[in-house]
């Protein structure tokens, strides 16, 4: 019983310890046993006889009181992993009516789910998973082991929690990727309705600025438009996998996913061309306000590099230099053209904040290092 609860080496030198104990007592009530069946109790023996008999009793008395003694003594020297033991094996039956209790309970919730109309493939398979591991559990500690046998009823329970929690998710589960469904189609309907405003934002900015201000962006509108048709068929998919004959949960919901990562690429692209036109006009009105922007995220970084209480790393006061050099030769580059190229200051002038930002938060970092 022990060494079927723990195998250590522990537990198997209480196991080996045992074995002289058993045999002492074996040997004990078998000369108890033989001295009583010697003994003709009904008849009045002679004195050499009973005399005999007497010896005998006392013998075998006397085996068994060292054979009791023995057993007390290994009891105390044992106690404790043979409580173990003890209670492992009077775990076993409450822990089989529990599996067979949670068997019962993933069956009754997947006959009700299907009442309702649901197929339940996945809490069936599940709960035909837990029914076979509890067929195995009927071979019983010989064949399994004491952990066995506990392993394998957790197992069960898990399985038939999992298919009871399925089955009782089915009719919240088809509400929740109906209704996903439907706002993915609303998301792309709108995202359909800013595209429609692409061309005439793309063909403003070929009006009005240099072709390398929006090169990049002169094939956004036949990608967003293959995106959305790409999220449509997810879409489709999607619907056709959630009707009463399908119910196939999992890839619908992989489905909507797949449209919803296809209807934001559309949507940043279809957004990409208004704010890139958006960008370019306010920085024509105005090309001064983007250069105070950008002198003032870089003046805040000169600041927090002197507030610190060391000095600071060389490294980083000539990082800084140089990037206040280069912001101060960026308007120089409208000024050089008949045509300005608006979109390449921005880029500059969004590099030089971007390498400001980089060293505060390098020198952030060193000082929380320290």
């Amino acid at each position: 019983m022990l060494t079927s609860v723990d195998s250590s080496q522990g537990a198997r030198q209480v196991a080996a310890a045992w074995e002289p104990v058993r045999e002492q007592a074996n040997h004990a009530v078998a000369a108890y046993m033989s001295a009583v069946s010697a003994a003709d109790l009904d008849s009045d023996p002679e004195e050499p006889v009973a005399r005999h008999a007497a010896e005998a009793f006392r013998t075998s008395a006397d085996q068994l009181a060292h054979a009791v003694v023995a057993v007390r003594r290994f009891l105390e020297q044992s106690g404790r992993p043979l409580q173990r033991a003890r209670s492992a094996h009077a775990a076993v039956p409450d822990r089989l009516r529990a599996a067979q209790v949670a068997v019962t309970s993933a069956a009754r919730a997947i006959d009700a789910a299907q009442a309702e109309g649901y197929l339940a493939r996945e809490a069936t398979e599940l709960l035909q998973q837990a029914r076979s591991a509890l067929a195995q559990l009927d071979r019983g500690v010989e064949s399994l082991g004491l952990q066995g046998v506990l392993d394998g009823a957790a197992h069960v329970i898990e399985l038939s929690a999992k298919a009871q929690a399925d089955a009782e998710s089915l009719r919240g589960r088809a509400q929740a990727l109906t209704q996903r469904i439907t706002a993915a189609r609303t998301f792309l309907q709108v995202t359909e309705g800013q595209l429609d405003d692409a061309p005439e934002a793309l063909s403003e900015l070929r009006r009005s600025y240099v072709y390398p201000s929006f090169a990049d962006l002169e094939k956004t509108p036949a990608t967003a438009a293959t995106d959305l048709a790409k999220a449509r068929r997810h879409l489709d998919r999607a619907a056709a996998l959630v009707t009463s004959q399908e119910q196939r949960w999992g890839e619908a919901d992989e489905a909507v996913a797949a449209a919803r990562v296809a209807i934001e690429a559309a949507a940043r692209a279809a957004q990409s061309v208004r704010h890139r036109l958006s960008a370019l006009r306010a920085a024509e009105e105005d090309p001064g306000e983007p250069l105070r922007q950008t002198r003032r995220v870089l003046r805040d970084a000169q600041r927090f590099l002197l507030a610190g209480p060391d000095r600071p790393a060389p490294q980083h006061v000539s990082r800084l230099d140089a990037l206040g050099i280069q912001l101060d030769t960026v308007p120089e580059r409208l000024a050089a053209r008949n045509r300005p190229d608006f979109w390449a200051y921005l880029t500059e002038l969004a590099t030089v904040s971007e390498g400001a930002r980089a060293v505060v938060d390098a020198v952030r970092q060193a000082r929380a290092d320290r």
